[in-house]
């Protein structure tokens, strides 16, 4: 059974930037939300105990080393994608003398700035690298259902398979830890609403079987709950966030980065993928309704890196100002196979949300709040 988006007038919270683009965004008497009171109460606490110099980080990746002592294989296996946040994490592990495999998913969408990136990374000392492309026909497919669905996270399918390839490079390689890029600093408000949990798959195959589809179109990029309990249980390999625990500032990272290896930074957050570009820049904001941009801004208001007034005032310029609409939807409607008039008439369709497909969302929640209560590990995300 699933439940429609409640229709409400425009709120904003007073605190930080989230607003009612959020179709369940809630407000307390004060007029602030959900996101950014949990984001004080919970994930501010954590960062603050975790990050106040990098000497946590080191004893982290001691003991990685420790425990892979007697092992020839390489000790993490890091997911790239050219971005800040991966490179930082895969030069902060080369810097600190661990044998790394690097993994990047190619689906088609990379840009030269990310290419470029990547050669550099996986040029350094210590690093061994991997890459997964993914059979086009397959996935353009998959591209197309999600975004004839009227969905915002159109970016399922990519998500699904970087978890997927990364699970399965490291049981070859019999590697036990996973670093991640994710990171509270700077992605700790992200309504489900937006960005809803890749790993029910009932919900992905439930978007796949309505568009008439069968659901093994997703087989190639599945990454579901059962598949998360072999990753942990049966071959026993950890995440870990090291960005967590350190004091993390993107632009102060982007400089290191670009000092240390020249590496190049994207247009915007998480733009090393023309996809991905279009995703937060264009389509959710023009069909969807709503600005990525306000999530990250808001963790900065919250952190005090920037005040609530210069937020607005960001927002107040459409996001994609800065790139050409038209060049961009003409390049995204080739490369799926439509005109570009088929894309602006698909991005007029009626909105949908997770809640109007089937999904596991309860079972879930439940799930990891007794994983999370067995292993004594905090709840920093949505699941």
């Amino acid at each position: 059974m699933t439940t429609s988006a409640p229709k409400r007038k425009y709120q904003i919270c007073n605190r930080c930037v989230m607003d009612t683009s959020d179709p369940w965004i809630m407000f307390d008497d004060q007029g602030n939300c959900n996101h950014c009171n949990y984001f004080l109460q919970k994930k501010v606490k954590n960062l603050k105990n975790n990050r106040s110099n990098r000497e946590n980080l080191k004893k982290v990746f001691d003991k990685i080393k420790e425990n892979n002592s007697n092992s020839k294989s390489h000790d993490v296996l890091i997911g790239i994608s050219g971005g800040t946040d991966s490179s930082s994490v895969l030069l902060l592990a080369q810097e600190a003398g661990l044998k790394i495999l690097a993994v990047h998913l190619d689906n088609g969408w990379d840009t030269p700035v990310s290419i470029r990136n990547i050669n550099k990374l996986v040029s350094l000392k210590g690093v061994d690298y991997e890459c997964d492309v993914l059979n086009w026909n397959n996935f353009k497919l998959l591209q197309r259902i999600f975004i004839e669905s009227g969905l915002p996270d159109i970016e399922l399918p990519t998500d699904s398979a970087i978890l997927s390839i990364q699970s399965r490079f490291a049981a070859k390689y019999k590697i036990k830890t996973i670093l991640t890029g994710g990171n509270i600093s700077n992605e700790g408000i992200l309504p489900a609403a937006w960005m809803y949990n890749v790993k029910d798959t009932l919900f992905a195959e439930s978007v796949i079987a309505r568009a008439g589809y069968s659901k093994s179109l997703f087989k190639p990029v599945k990454f579901g709950f059962r598949d998360e309990l072999k990753h942990r249980f049966i071959h026993k390999i950890n995440t870990i966030h090291p960005l967590n625990h350190i004091y993390y500032d993107k632009e102060l990272a982007k400089e290191e980065l670009r000092l240390k290896i020249g590496w190049e930074s994207p247009v915007g957050k998480h733009c090393e993928s023309t996809y991905t570009r279009f995703c937060q820049l264009i389509y959710q904001p023009k069909r969807n309704k709503f600005d990525y941009r306000r999530a990250h801004l808001s963790t900065d208001i919250l952190q005090k890196r920037i005040s609530r007034n210069n937020a607005l005032k960001i927002l107040k310029e459409n996001p994609w100002e800065s790139i050409n609409v038209e060049n961009e939807l003409e390049f995204i409607a080739y490369k799926l196979g439509y005109s570009v008039n088929d894309l602006k008439e698909i991005m007029k369709m009626p909105l949908k949300w997770y809640s109007d497909f089937p999904n596991r969302k309860k079972f879930l929640g439940i799930s990891y709040d007794i994983y999370r209560f067995l292993s004594g590990k905090k709840k920093l995300a949505q699941f």
